[in-house]
């Protein structure tokens, strides 16, 4: 006995302590919008995301390069004695590039295409990011509400313990009511531990999407949505197939594919380089030199065109990209079948759930724990009494949390926000 006294001592030490550091920590409420906006400057993940538009937009300014021409300067040795009689030469020449068939055209087509893919999963990635953020804030919420009620039930069972010590005192009920109270007591405290634990892991994930631990005891303001948007499943859906974010991302993809397939058919093709020269030449005295402008054209012999390879292999990219618009567009319309069909039975729960079963059970509550006081019911009667209360407070606030988690869902896969906290 004494060896677990001294363990429940450490323990309350351990438990004091965290809740004096937690004190010191200063309160800063938080709203949705006031959170989502620091998702959107911190977040890691969106930061990266980011990162690809700048490459494609740094990928479309490197593809509208012309290539560089090529100088080249032959000077006369210097007047040495071993060379005083050799003829003292001077030779310009410059090459010119010049890129035939299209080919800077469908780069720079690609390479803006890419940068509207770009920006197009940019968008993608936001529109789950936003779910992510909206998702999360209703748990916090949620978990908010559901620690303050469990505090409260916690409260109350500690009010009839000290009236069960009340009532064993003068004699009115045995000890065993105090004890199995106080069992109660202890079991509930329990719990409201464990509902702590799983809200610290919750604030991590918090903590994660706003891209670094906050100094501030954070504290989420708002109510969980709980009205029913006037919607309609066609208008969601037709707009979803015509814009969501990933659908457009699957069609700059193609567009992407065409051009580069483009590019790899010209590839196969020769450029030419155009020559202009100067070249100057002493003769061996006596005998005149002479001077040149002269001006040609190079034709590479690429044999390496015959190889289709590469122009086969962008084609069948080509294809891919399409088959994916298709699986896109199919995972659109069964995202949306779900998710409102989820919808719809969360919005008959919801309607089931109303302030008045709230009201009903406390009244219940009450009227149990009055008789209890005038000797008319059981101990075990009030405990049940207490545990329903305690019940339909959680299934009230799971829910409302499951029915804005269920808009929120629809919002992510038709690609409109829908929910307002």
């Amino acid at each position: 006995m004494a060896f677990r006294k001294k363990i429940f001592t450490s323990f309350l030490l351990i438990m004091i302590a965290t809740n004096g550091i937690l004190a010191q920590r200063p309160v800063r409420e938080v709203s949705f919008d006031d959170f989502f906006q620091t998702v959107l400057t911190n977040n890691l993940e969106l930061i990266i995301e980011r990162y690809e538009v700048s490459i494609a937009e740094a990928a479309l300014a490197a593809a509208r390069v012309f290539e560089d021409p090529e100088l080249e300067m032959i000077f006369p040795v210097f007047d040495e004695d071993e060379f005083s009689g050799f003829p003292r030469n001077i030779e310009f020449e410059l090459e010119v590039p010049i890129e035939l068939f299209g080919k800077r055209r469908n780069r720079i087509r690609q390479a803006r295409a890419e940068k509207f893919a770009a920006e197009a999963g940019l968008d993608d990635f936001l529109r789950y990011l936003r779910a992510d953020a909206a998702t999360t804030y209703i748990e916090v919420l949620s978990n908010q509400l559901m620690m303050e009620r469990m505090n409260l039930n916690l409260e109350q069972l500690n009010q009839l313990l000290e009236v069960n010590q009340a009532l064993f005192e003068v004699g009115e009920i045995g000890e065993i009511d105090v004890l199995q109270t106080r069992v109660e007591v202890r079991l509930f405290q329990s719990e409201l531990v464990d509902a702590k634990m799983e809200f610290s892991e919750l604030m991590g994930e918090v903590y994660f999407l706003m891209g670094g631990v906050s100094q501030d005891s954070l504290v989420f303001t708002g109510d969980i949505p709980s009205m029913s948007p006037v919607i309609s499943f066609e208008q969601l859906r037709e707009r979803a197939l015509e814009q969501r974010s990933d659908i457009l991302l699957a069609r700059r993809n193609i567009e992407a594919s065409e051009f580069a397939m483009r590019l790899a058919r010209s590839e196969r093709l020769p450029d030419i380089s155009l020559i202009f020269g100067y070249h100057n030449e002493e003769a061996v005295r006596p005998g005149p030199g002479f001077a040149a402008v002269y001006a040609g054209l190079i034709i590479p012999l690429q044999f390496s065109g015959f190889n289709s390879g590469e122009f086969r292999m962008s084609k069948v990219e080509l294809e891919q990209a399409k088959t994916e618009l298709q699986a896109v567009t199919l995972d659109v319309e069964a995202g949306m079948i779900s998710a409102w069909e989820k919808f719809q039975l969360m919005l008959q729960k919801r309607i089931l759930f109303t302030e008045t079963i709230l009201e009903d059970a406390e009244r219940v509550r009450d009227a149990i724990v009055f008789s209890y006081k005038q000797g008319d019911v059981s101990l075990l009667e009030v405990l049940e009494a207490q545990s329903t209360l305690n019940e339909v407070f959680m299934s009230y606030y799971e829910t409302l949390s499951r029915f804005a988690a269920a808009l929120v869902d629809l919002s992510r896969e038709s690609g409109e926000w829908l929910i307002e906290f």
